[in-house]
């Protein structure tokens, strides 16, 4: 019953959820769910470039080699309003930072 209740609220997209890979790639209209867990577990940090795109997908914004960005939520004409940016040092992810108009979240290793 509570699994039934879990998947009940995701559809109704209440609440955060339990980061997943493939819902992440499939599914980007449901990215801003997953986000919290993606912070609270430090999912990316550590992560090498290969191991990234495993996760989150071959679709960044690459920058520069240094930092990538994943949109999160994004408005009906396709703009991005909010993204997830990974910073990387010698390949490896160090910090990642959830990217709004109004306000920056930051995670500093």
């Amino acid at each position: 019953m509570p699994n039934l209740i879990k998947k009940l609220l995701f559809l109704l997209e209440i609440g955060n959820h339990q980061f997943d890979s493939i819902l992440w790639k499939t599914r980007p209209e449901k990215r801003q769910t997953l986000v919290n867990d993606i912070f609270k577990f430090k999912i990316p940090i550590g992560k090498s470039k290969k191991e990234i795109r495993e996760l989150f997908g071959h679709e960044p914004h690459i920058y520069t080699s240094m930092i990538w960005s994943y949109p999160v939520e994004s408005d009906k004409f396709g703009n991005t309003l909010t993204s997830l940016s990974l910073y990387f040092k010698d390949e490896i992810v160090t910090s990642i930072k959830i990217e709004n108009k109004e306000v920056i979240f930051n995670y500093l290793n």
